[in-house]
């Protein structure tokens, strides 16, 4: 029998794996069954931390689809509490992931929610920006500005973007935000998971340099399907940097399940 954690930032859930546990990594399949909403224990990602020299742990993440990826923003924020809770960080964290190393802040709200503060890394401002522009925040967006993301059929267009010829190989994030009084509303398709998704750390960081590069303002409260996030950053010529992503941090449940690893 292996434990698990079953974590979510403002609805992108996560299965927790204490890589301390673990004598080997899930394979691409085991993961996708995982994952599964119905046959599995059903997640839009699953992330292994475990202890690394020179930071109080590392986060390897993985999609859905069983896929390893670089960087996933409310996944991080999920680690950093279950870091705290399982001994291996206190609440000033250092982490690494796929795309290098980052700090952290936590403060407990009750024995299984926490307010989570990460850094991003820093964001290339891209050479060209509009109605549609590409981004890059740890994995890459596209963010396409919308008067209204609720009136947007997000899975369809969301996919039909996804798999059009310029990113039908690589992938892309797409997300279709509004700016208004100073207030970010942001709807997210994610490659990957291959559909929806309450919420994208990332993409809500993609989405808060667009709307600055936009309007000037550096600092957003940022509304998605799944609840309430906020990104700083500070707008260089080139880059964003300082960038930093804030919200709630939850346990929902934990278990055992029978699989085939650690072998």
């Amino acid at each position: 029998m292996i434990k698990f954690y079953k974590f979510h930032g403002t609805g992108n859930d996560f299965i927790m794996l204490d890589g301390r546990e673990l004598l080997t990594i899930p394979t691409p399949d085991e993961i996708r069954q995982l994952c599964h909403r119905q046959m599995g224990i059903g997640a839009d990602g699953l992330i292994i931390v475990k202890p690394v020299e020179g930071f109080d742990f590392e986060m390897i993440y993985f999609n859905a689809d069983g896929s390893l990826a670089t960087m996933c923003g409310n996944g991080a924020r999920c680690a950093v509490a279950f870091g705290y809770i399982s001994g291996m960080s206190g609440s000033d964290i250092t982490f690494k992931a796929g795309d290098g190393g980052h700090s952290g802040t936590l403060q407990p709200l009750t024995d299984y929610k926490w307010m989570v503060e990460i850094s991003m890394g820093n964001i290339s401002i891209p050479d060209h920006t509009g109605e549609s522009t590409e981004i890059h925040t740890g994995t890459p967006h596209l963010v396409i500005i919308t008067r209204d993301p609720d009136s947007v059929n997000v899975p369809v267009e969301g996919r039909r973007i996804r798999y059009s010829e310029p990113y039908q190989t690589s992938g892309i994030n797409v997300n279709f935000l509004s700016i208004r009084d100073n207030r970010l509303k942001v709807r997210t398709y994610e490659k990957g998971v291959e559909d929806e998704t309450l919420s994208c750390g990332t993409g809500v960081t993609a989405c808060a340099a667009v709307a600055a590069m936009k309007t000037g303002v550096n600092n957003w409260i940022i509304e998605t399907r799944g609840g309430i996030l906020e990104v700083r950053l500070k707008k260089n010529e080139t880059i964003f940097d300082n960038v930093r992503l804030k919200g709630p941090a939850a346990m929902v449940f934990c278990g055992e399940f029978t699989g085939s690893f650690p072998r």
